[in-house]
């Protein structure tokens, strides 16, 4: 089983692939976590990549299929869960290619419909650990820890990515019409594409997307 998460920035996807990578046991592949593995590194291309993340633009496809080729060559579970790409036609047709060799294919691509003005107070609000990883926003009550700059569950820092700001937003958001909403109609010519209403609770849009799985894919 392999899943593509499409959905704009802040719509949750980070989110709802952990609960799927627990649940189904998926090889979580996010592009986001890789690029910011590199940029925290010292090096030529960490310094490149870190740039490009603080200014809100997007890294090159040859950055991104060098980063995606390495991960899926050094890993043994070949059940992905993809998460941030493809993000483009090209990425979406190299990704074809490189499972087609493989003898796989995509299984679903699961698309997070999030409103526009939502968007952009998740992602001004969102804090995420330090040490665990576990993802908060001060905006939503759901979601607020309990201590604005404290984890709840680890007791470590909590942060703002720099990319978390509104002006990046508007940058990631445009790209994300011009360059990403063109897979809808992409997949939906392969019957692959099913649309999630991602207003609601973690635990509603989660229990909508594994109502498919278990439906269409379980069997």
């Amino acid at each position: 089983m392999n899943i593509i998460l499409l959905a704009p920035p802040a719509a949750g996807k980070g989110t709802q692939a952990k609960l799927l990578e627990n649940k189904y046991h998926l090889n979580h592949l996010s592009t986001g976590d890789l690029l910011r593995q590199v940029a925290s590194e010292d090096s030529e291309l960490g310094n490149k990549v870190k740039e490009t993340l603080s200014s809100g633009n997007l890294v090159s496809d040859e950055i991104i299929f060098e980063l995606i080729d390495h991960y899926m060559t050094e890993t043994t579970n070949h059940q992905f869960l993809f998460d941030g790409f493809p993000r483009n036609i090209l990425q979406a047709q190299t990704l074809d290619h490189i499972l087609n060799e493989k003898g796989d294919m995509i299984t679903a691509v699961f698309l997070l419909e999030v409103t526009e003005e939502c968007l952009k107070q998740r992602i001004t609000g969102r804090r995420l650990c330090k040490n665990c990883g576990a993802i908060y926003n001060v905006t939503e009550p759901s979601l607020k820890p309990k201590n604005e700059s404290i984890c709840d569950k680890c007791g470590h820092e909590l942060y703002q990515r720099d990319d978390d700001n509104e002006k990046s937003f508007e940058i990631r958001y445009r790209e994300y019409k011009k360059q990403t909403e063109p897979l809808i109609e992409y997949y939906q010519n392969q019957n692959k594409l099913y649309s999630i209403d991602s207003m609601g609770s973690i635990e509603e849009i989660f229990h909508r997307i594994t109502s498919i799985i278990e439906k269409e894919m379980i069997k």
